[in-house]
This record gives C-alpha cells, sequence and structure tokens, in this order.
C-alpha cells in the first residue's frame, strides 16, 4: 500500500471513529425512558409531560386526551449553561387552575419539596436534562426552589372552596371543606392497594404473585373528629352514592378523591360530599311511599317546590311566613343527591333511585333508564299527569303539561296552581306539580327580600288550597332552583319532606 492510499484509510478511520464517539456519546445523553411529570391539585385539567416537545394533557374524560404543545420553547441560561424550557406559567394555565393559583409545590421523585408563592413567575420554567431528569429554573427566586428530578407540580388555588374538593357535613352543620390542593400539603399516607394475584404451577410447585399499587390515601378522621365506624354517606361526581361504615380510606388521586373500602375492595370516583350520620329520609322515598299509596288504591299528588331547601323552611316556619305549613308539620328533613340540578332530583323522585342508576346526572340528561311513578300509575291503570313550567325536564313515561308565565309575574306558579286545582276535579289518580317562585324569586331578589317573602307566603297559600281540595295522599318536598346554589353544603343538600292525611 503505497503512502497515498495508507494516509486516505487513517483519515477515514478516524473520521469514523469520532463519528462513532458521537453517536455513542449521543446514545448515552438521550435517555430511552422519560418518566412523566404531572400537574395535579385544584385544576380542571390534569397535565402530564413527557418530553419539551409534545406533552399530554388530559382531562377527566379520556378521549380529551390529546397531545399539544404548551407554548412555545425558550432558550434560557443559567449558571452559563443554555437550556431549552417551557414557561412554568405556560403550564399552569394548560392545566386551567380551579382558582387563582396561590402556592406552587415541586415534588421530586426522592420527596424533596420546594414551595414558592404563584406570584412573579414570569421567570420559572421547566426543563429536562439526562443529568436532572425534569428540573426548575427560577431565575428570580432563591436557589434552593430549582428541585430536579421533579415528578409532579402541585397547584394550591386561593380559597377553602373548590369543585374538586371534598366537604365533610352532618345533618346540622358543616364539618370540614378542603381542596385536593390543600390535600397534597398535608400528611397523607401511602396505602399498598392489593390489584389482584396470580399463581402458576412448575414442576409439581405452585408459585404465587401478588401486585400492589401504591395510593396516596387519608381517613375521614384525618379531616374532622369522627367515631371511627359510624355511618357515612358517600356522594360521588358522577351521581354514585352509598351508605358506608368509616373504615375506608379516601384517595387522593390527580386533581379528585376517591373512596377505597379495603375490606370489600371496592371504590367510587371522584367524592364531592359525605354526610355523616345522614337523615334517615330521602328525596327518593317520593318514589317509594307514592308507589306504596298508589298500589293501595289511594289517590296521590307530588308538589315539588324548587330551591325549598331545609334551611329555609326552618327559617321561614320560625319567622311565620309558612303558617299553613307550620300547622301541619313538622317536615322532615330529607337528603338529596348530587349534582345538584333540578332536573336531577326529580329523576331520584319519580324513580327512588340514584343518578348513577337512573341514567339523569347532569342538566342535559332527559332520558331515564328505569321505570318511574308514571310507569306504576300505568300498570294500576290509574290516570297520571305531570304539570310543570318553562321546557321538559324529563322523558318519563306521560309528557309534561308545559305552562308558560302568561302575565309576566316573574314564576307560573300562579297559572300552575289554577290549572292543577281545575285538574284534581277530573279523574286523575296521580298528579305531580312543580313549583318553581321561591328559587326565581330568591335567586333575582335574595332570600330576605321582600319579593322572596311574597312568594313564601303565595306558596304556603297554594299548598294549603291544593291540600284542601285533593282527596288523597299529598307529598310535598323541595328541589335546587336552575340557577342556585350548586355546591355541595348543609343549605343546598337538605330538603323538607312532609306527606299528608
Amino acid at each position: 500500500m503505497n503512502r497515498r492510499y495508507w494516509l486516505l484509510a487513517m483519515g477515514l478511520g478516524l473520521l469514523g471513529f469520532v463519528i462513532g464517539g458521537l453517536l455513542f456519546g449521543a446514545y448515552r445523553q438521550s435517555p430511552v425512558y422519560i418518566p412523566p411529570l404531572k400537574v395535579v391539585g385544584d385544576v380542571a385539567r390534569v397535565v402530564r409531560l413527557e418530553d419539551l416537545q409534545h406533552q399530554l394533557v388530559s382531562a377527566q374524560e379520556p378521549s380529551s386526551c390529546a397531545s399539544q404543545q404548551l407554548g412555545k420553547l425558550h432558550n434560557v441560561i443559567y449558571e452559563g449553561r443554555k437550556y431549552q424550557a417551557l414557561k412554568l406559567l405556560d403550564i399552569i394555565d394548560a392545566a386551567q387552575p380551579i382558582g387563582p393559583p396561590k402556592q406552587i409545590y415541586l415534588v421530586g421523585s426522592d420527596g424533596f419539596t420546594s414551595s414558592f408563592p404563584a406570584q412573579g413567575l414570569e421567570k420559572s420554567y421547566i426543563t429536562f436534562t439526562a443529568q436532572n431528569g425534569w428540573e426548575a429554573i427560577n431565575l428570580n427566586h432563591p436557589v434552593s426552589s430549582n428541585a430536579k428530578v421533579l415528578k409532579e407540580i402541585i397547584i394550591v388555588a386561593e380559597g377553602g372552596s373548590s369543585p374538586l374538593g371534598l366537604t365533610v357535613i352532618n345533618s346540622e352543620k358543616e364539618l370540614s371543606r378542603v381542596t385536593t390542593g390543600q390535600l397534597y400539603t398535608r400528611t397523607l399516607l401511602e396505602y399498598p392497594y392489593a390489584e389482584g394475584q396470580a399463581a402458576v404451577e412448575n414442576e409439581g410447585q405452585t408459585y404465587t404473585s401478588s401486585v400492589y399499587t401504591l395510593r396516596k390515601v387519608f381517613r375521614l378522621a384525618d379531616l374532622t373528629p369522627i367515631q371511627e365506624g359510624g355511618m357515612m354517606l358517600v356522594m360521588g361526581g358522577n351521581g354514585e352514592q352509598r351508605f358506608l361504615e368509616n373504615r375506608g380510606y379516601f384517595e387522593l388521586k390527580d386533581n379528585c378523591i376517591n373512596y377505597l373500602d379495603i375490606d370489600e375492595r371496592s371504590q367510587m370516583e371522584e367524592i364531592k360530599g359525605v354526610i355523616v350520620n345522614p337523615p334517615t329520609t330521602s328525596i327518593m322515598d317520593t318514589y317509594y311511599d307514592a308507589r306504596h299509596y298508589m298500589e293501595n288504591g289511594d289517590k296521590v299528588l307530588v308538589v315539588v317546590l324548587e330551591g325549598f331547601t331545609y334551611s329555609l323552611y326552618t327559617h321561614a316556619i320560625e319567622k311565620g311566613h309558612l303558617p299553613f305549613l307550620e300547622n301541619v308539620g313538622p317536615a322532615q328533613q330529607a337528603t338529596g343527591v348530587y349534582p345538584l340540578e333540578h332536573n336531577v332530583w326529580l329523576a331520584a323522585m319519580i324513580t327512588g333511585a340514584v343518578p348513577a342508576e337512573n341514567g339523569v346526572v347532569n342538566a342535559k340528561d332527559q332520558d331515564l333508564k328505569v321505570s318511574s311513578l308514571f310507569a306504576v300509575a300505568q300498570r294500576l291503570k290509574m290516570p297520571a299527569l305531570l304539570l310543570q313550567s318553562d321546557a321538559k325536564l324529563l322523558n318519563t313515561e306521560v309528557e309534561p303539561l308545559l305552562i308558560n308565565d302568561q302575565n309576566t309575574s316573574g314564576t307560573a306558579d300562579d297559572e300552575l296552581y289554577a290549572l292543577t286545582l281545575d285538574k284534581l276535579e277530573q279523574d286523575y289518580d296521580f298528579i305531580m306539580v312543580c313549583l318553581d317562585g321561591i328559587a326565581s324569586s330568591s335567586e333575582s331578589h335574595g332570600s330576605e327580600a321582600e319579593p322572596a317573602l311574597a312568594a313564601l307566603h303565595a306558596t304556603d297559600k297554594y299548598l294549603q288550597g291544593l291540600v284542601k281540595q285533593w282527596p288523597g295522599k299529598v307529598i310535598i318536598t323541595g328541589s335546587p332552583g336552575k340557577t342556585g346554589q350548586k355546591e355541595f353544603t348543609c343549605d343546598s343538600i337538605f330538603v323538607p319532606y312532609l306527606y299528608l292525611k
């Protein structure tokens, strides 16, 4: 080999060595697996960062998961090094905080956590490096805020109320109210929840393997003093509710709270509220009481008063605004259902089933998955009628008779009252009428304003007239207003329940 070819071979060899070294180095610096970084707490959407170029933003519904860019990448110089990073503010905005962010917590995989107020974040960034994983670069904050190997960003919003939080009440008062973000800042237990067990036979011997997932859990007693083993009614955002003994754990997961019954290996998702030692009466008793009366051959009139909560009832009785109801009472305190929507409550009343079972779980749902009192009336060959104002709320076995506010008084109650009196004289065995005057007046003027008091007096007289004319049984109860209180509280979840004659 002459000198020329020898030099060419040497050059190609060196070039290959350099290229190989670069490729090997790049391979070593580029991780095969990037652990996700999640944004949780008081947020409507759980943001899951999987790399700097494409981030997975997942909401409550799996179908809404989408890969997207959370703002542009910024070139950031810190301690003489150049990074590509996302603005922390862009990440927070994508998570849609429930309220104005108050505090930010950066949680590392090793448990190290840095916390700082959610103000002045204009020069706060999140980046990823092969050496430190997900890490924070806060140019305006102390160096201790630059947490590394991050696994979670927790957002805590201002205030103590959140549609994603948990409220604990009894029949008289609120015991505790906490948001998911606030729960992340408290002491939690990591519970090894058994997911399942497998077994295999090999050479005459059985080998078993158990699978567990670590769940962040707490007990109800960690929030408020409560007797262990006492009864509680747990309500979820999907319309599910259960009577349970206070023996399980509540799980904090991303931006919601679940309930885990360890003994029965069952769980409820997205818990909204817990009632400790709840009343024995429920609005769903409407179905069972009315069906019992009809099966005994009695005529039944059900009157539902929108916005007529138990606290409003007791206050009005004390002030003398409901002389007729005071004379025929006292009313029982009845528990409603969640969500706090008028049509959701009506569906529970006429089916005797919780929203998750009857199919009406939000304000837009109208179709029932189970039969209602109107089906009972049809089976018993008893003529039935549903009277209400405004638009149709539910698809039942009968078509409702809809009444408008013809004299522009702000409510159709006077028209409904006159029509109901007329129908009472006809051959109906089951009538359900919904009056909304109390809700309309209270929501427009306030519960203590003169128009609201006038609505109470008018409703009391309507009830007196209907009960006087009706020859059968009467059930009177309440439901949420159309635009009123939608949060889980003592004032919103309890209504009066009376059955007369």
